[in-house]
């Protein structure tokens, strides 16, 4: 069913009717995909909070075996077929043609381009009028999850979109290769994250209903998801398992407040309002000019019954959090293919791609700002010994985590120093690796920036050295009590621990 509205007198091609977008268009889109990417390329250190982590573990588990490093006495991989281990996967292949740091960048601008890409994917197969709106597909995979670390997140988010597009395509023909994709698409969804796996499942479900002969449908998908979900019931327990549901305090105004959660940094009020403006500018300017569109009642559904998960769910489930926000990107980008037009008003792809350029320019600002502290950050790893064991104790921010790039800048002396770092992550069901020998942890994130909760005399028996930021001075109390410092700069603080206590 598609319900018709706009001017009177001109008509709407039947939906299924592919529609060319302008060319214009789609060479704005496609070179937008590659000036996406340039911030990854430009700066020492990207400024994606857990990206830093991330690349150690990468680096960690390629050269386990390698005899230049002691990785082997304090880690242990811990291979299995887990949700959120397809970059894992990805950087051991690509290892073994490029430098850990190219592999990293490859990786994060991966990040961008599949969600680009799989949004003009998913509008080609599903609204192919609407294709010069999929720059928006950018704009979102800059989101704050992302920039918080997210990786696996954004895969999800491409993969999600691709299957998607291939179950309308397989509705409207179905055909045996198209069928093997979705099957293939599920697997990859389900191994990148859980987010877009579910998502996935509800978006073709929801589809299918909608169609002739639905059960069968239905039926066909629960056979193409059989795969996954026989990963999912042979899998170990995640770490999450067992955890209780957490909720904010304000939760209602928290959750209309988190409505504009893809397209915001969080980084500056200023620059958010011009991107929410622009947006909303953009917005009214259709309603005003009233073009020719169609209303698809089922992306309306799809979007509806995204926005109901999004009111219903906790902002953090056990060790995980941001998990209602994570249905946002989703939201955003099937919304696309609610309205379809009959031809993309020009403005409104022009404003999309001023929008997206702007927003890359933000970021590239705020990885240049960062630059001299990180470097600074860096030149304290050539105070400790190749191959030592090193406590990092760093608070986390008060204005939040995008942006701050201090707080895994310790895992960068894991690769170039051959450090031994407790706070990798090694979660459970959740990273392919684990700690072993028996290093003191405070907490599952081996975290001791809580300093009444620690136990210093445990530390002075597991680490060599600790690494301290000065945005956690009030630490310096308990460090000082167990180690001697033996570098300093603006930013951070190097102890030798005194074993004999």
């Amino acid at each position: 069913m598609v319900v018709q509205t706009g001017r009177i007198g001109q008509q709407l091609k039947q939906p299924g009717v592919e529609q060319n977008a302008p060319v214009d268009a789609l060479w704005t889109l496609f070179a937008l995909y590659f000036v996406a990417i340039i911030p990854f390329w430009t700066v020492r250190y990207p400024v994606v909070t857990d990206y830093p982590n991330h690349l150690a573990r990468w680096f960690v588990l390629f050269h386990m075996k390698d005899g230049a490093y002691h990785f082997a006495t304090f880690y242990a991989p811990a291979w299995s077929p887990l949700p959120y281990i397809l970059p894992d996967i990805l950087a051991m292949v690509l290892q073994y043609f490029l430098p850990i740091d190219v592999v990293g960048r490859c990786i994060l601008s991966l990040c961008i381009i599949l969600v680009a890409a799989a949004t003009y994917f998913f509008l080609k197969k599903v609204c192919p009028e609407n294709v010069g709106l999929a720059s928006l597909g950018i704009l979102v995979a800059f989101n704050p999850n992302f920039l918080m670390g997210s990786i696996s997140n954004e895969f999800s988010l491409a993969f999600c979109l691709l299957v998607v597009g291939l179950w309308v395509s397989y509705c409207k023909a179905p055909k045996v290769m198209t069928a093997v994709g979705i099957a293939i698409g599920l697997i990859l969804v389900y191994l990148s994250h859980l987010s877009g796996f579910v998502v996935a499942g509800l978006v073709m479900g929801v589809y299918a209903l909608f169609q002739e002969q639905r059960w069968k449908k239905l039926g066909i998908l629960a056979v193409l998801s059989l795969p996954p979900l026989l990963i999912v019931a042979y899998s170990p327990s995640h770490a999450g398992s067992g955890a209780s549901f957490l909720y904010g305090g304000l939760v209602v105004w928290g959750k209309l407040k988190h409505l504009v959660f893809p397209v915001q940094l969080y980084t500056s009020k200023t620059l958010d309002l011009i991107v929410l403006a622009g947006l909303a500018f953009l917005i009214f300017f259709v309603l005003k000019k009233r073009p020719t569109f169609a209303l698809q009642p089922v992306w309306l559904a799809v979007c509806a019954i995204l926005l109901l998960a999004y009111f219903v769910a906790p902002g953090q489930y056990g060790f995980g959090g941001y998990i209602d926000t994570r249905f946002m990107p989703f939201l955003y980008l099937f919304l696309l293919a609610v309205i379809r037009f009959n031809r993309v008003p020009r403005y409104l792809y022009i404003g999309l791609a001023l929008l997206v350029l702007f927003r890359i320019a933000t970021v590239e600002q705020m990885f240049i700002s960062h630059q001299h502290e990180l470097n600074q950050l860096t030149a304290s790893f050539e105070a400790i010994p190749r191959n030592a064991k090193v406590l990092p104790l760093v608070r986390w921010p008060d204005n939040g985590l995008v942006g701050a790039g201090d707080m895994h800048h310790m895992e960068y002396g894991v690769i170039q120093r051959g450090l031994l770092d407790p706070e990798l992550f090694h979660l459970q069901g959740v990273q392919p690796i684990r700690l072993v020998g028996s290093p003191y942890c405070p907490n599952v994130f081996c975290d001791a920036a809580g300093a009444p909760e620690v136990d210093w005399q445990q530390v002075a028996n597991s680490y060599d050295y600790l690494w301290v930021l000065h945005s956690n001075p009030e630490i310096t109390i308990f460090t000082s009590r167990i180690g001697d410092a033996i570098f300093s700069n603006d930013s951070v603080t190097v102890y030798r621990v005194r074993h004999q206590l």
